[in-house]
């Protein structure tokens, strides 16, 4: 009974209470699982300087492009876990867990043997400069290699986290950090295996949460228990999975490939600029982690609160969600516009402090501008909870990527200074928060009214 009080059903109590208790451990998790890259980022600084904080940040969104699109479709398993959950369907859940698992072995042995293949023409394609471009190939491969182990983990804790546990992958994450930590301190500092020692103590971190996070399923006395021998395809969940989560994984992946052009672009500035938006990158990293541990903790409670058939309660978390997010984002951009400098200094030597006042004129630019950023993600979290997931991938692909490359296509050759090349971001998040703001508007006149017909708990897609 122990694990089963871990969970946080999310179908009672206080709707602002609960959702809150449940992001704290998601976001801390988060955060730990950035200090994997974090830390990365401060020891490469410290030991191998801003020639390999520029390697590592070079292929940044590389690495994420076929991460995003596998933890796109597991995302597809943890709606449906949620629903099945909220709807107390304790048979199709635990099927859905150990399909769940056996999706993320499967595919992540495929991305890890494609991106290691790949690697190499991969880096030209992103044009890596060549004064970075051995070490660079050296931690792409590493990295690519352990993304089995990542996925195993990212779907081990989404799959407690689709149950209510969001503490559980916050204990292992901080056991692993810690080990990470040390490895690095081990590999990079003592070794100086510069940016290849980074990447394996990341992978090496990686494993140890994916053995901690199956683990802690094998134990656990609810109905998502993982059993090794239970663990295979399940054919109707796993179609369930691809119907919710391809939609996702589409719009996960469309991310890095235009965030992959602006980076192209800025890999054409010098490896200054590379350093000074990669330190940014360092900066700013809890916004994105605040947003999107809101995202997923609102998207989970409209799915339990959906499958239940709770329609005003889902109305009242999501507006939760958006006051609790636009809060913590206009506080954060406030420190980032004022103390940049500071911040910075920590993540470089003094020889390269040079680069600080690009750093400067980056913050002062973006930081007013985050909070465009919050209604996209919030409201398109709390869509993809009820099932549908194409119509949220159709406006992200249109209002977010396709703006981003049509500014590179045709702004950006007119003046390609770094600030014009970054003006594709805050374009993106204002048009991608009107466009949710309006179709959320008349999807919750549709899908949260109590006078609607109880929905089928799965049904791939939204009616």
């Amino acid at each position: 009974m122990q694990a089963q009080n871990k969970n946080i059903d999310l179908t009672q109590g206080a709707v602002a209470q609960q959702l809150f208790l449940f992001f704290l451990p998601i976001l801390a998790g988060s955060i730990l699982q950035q200090m994997y890259t974090t830390l990365d980022a401060v020891i490469i600084g410290q030991f191998a300087g801003k020639v390999g904080l520029a390697a590592i940040d070079s292929v940044y969104n590389l690495l994420k492009l076929p991460v995003n699109f596998f933890v796109g479709l597991s995302t597809g398993a943890t709606i449906i876990i949620s629903q099945y959950f909220g709807g107390k369907q304790k048979q199709e859940l635990s099927n859905a867990a150990h399909t769940a698992i056996a999706f993320a072995f499967t595919g992540g042995v495929i991305l890890s043997i494609l991106g290691v293949l790949t690697a190499p023409w991969c880096l030209h394609m992103m044009k890596v400069p060549e004064d970075i471009f051995p070490i660079t190939l050296s931690y792409v491969r590493i990295y690519f290699a352990g993304l089995s182990v990542s996925m195993l983990y990212n779907i081990g804790a989404g799959i407690l986290r689709a149950v209510g546990d969001s503490k559980t992958p916050f204990r292992i994450l901080l056991i692993s950090c810690s080990v990470n930590l040390i490895l690095d301190l081990l590999f990079v500092g003592v070794l100086q295996w510069s940016v290849a020692g980074a990447a394996l103590a990341t992978v090496l971190s990686q494993a140890l949460s994916a053995i901690l996070v199956i683990r802690a399923l094998m134990d656990s006395t609810s109905a998502c228990c993982l059993v090794l021998r239970r663990i295979r395809f399940y054919g109707s969940v796993l179609k369930s999975i691809f119907l919710v989560g391809l939609p996702i994984a589409l719009q996960s992946s469309l991310y890095p490939i235009a965030n992959m052009m602006i980076q192209a672009n800025i890999n054409t500035t010098g490896t200054d600029y590379i350093a000074s938006w990669a330190l940014c990158g360092k900066l700013d990293f809890l916004i994105w982690l605040i947003v999107d541990s809101l995202a997923a903790a609102v998207s989970t409670f409209v799915a339990q609160n959906y499958g239940a058939n709770k329609k005003e309660r889902i109305k009242t978390g999501v507006r939760s969600g958006i006051v609790m997010t636009a809060s913590m984002v206009i506080l954060i951009s406030a420190v980032l516009f004022f103390f940049n400098n500071f911040l910075g200094k920590l993540f470089i030597k003094p020889a390269d402090y040079g680069i600080l006042p690009i750093v400067a004129q980056i913050m002062h630019f973006l930081a007013p501008l985050y909070v465009l950023y919050v209604f996209g993600e919030i409201l398109s979290g709390a869509i993809r909870g009820t099932g549908e997931t194409f119509l949220p991938m159709l406006i992200t692909l249109i209002s977010t990527c396709g703006a981003r490359i049509l500014w590179i296509l045709f702004i950006v050759p007119m003046n390609r200074s770094i600030m014009v090349i970054l003006a594709s971001y805050p374009v993106s998040w204002l048009l991608t928060s009107v466009f949710f703001i309006i179709f959320y508007w008349r999807f919750s006149k549709k899908k949260f009214t109590p006078e609607i017909e109880p929905p089928k708990t799965i049904s791939g897609t939204a009616n």
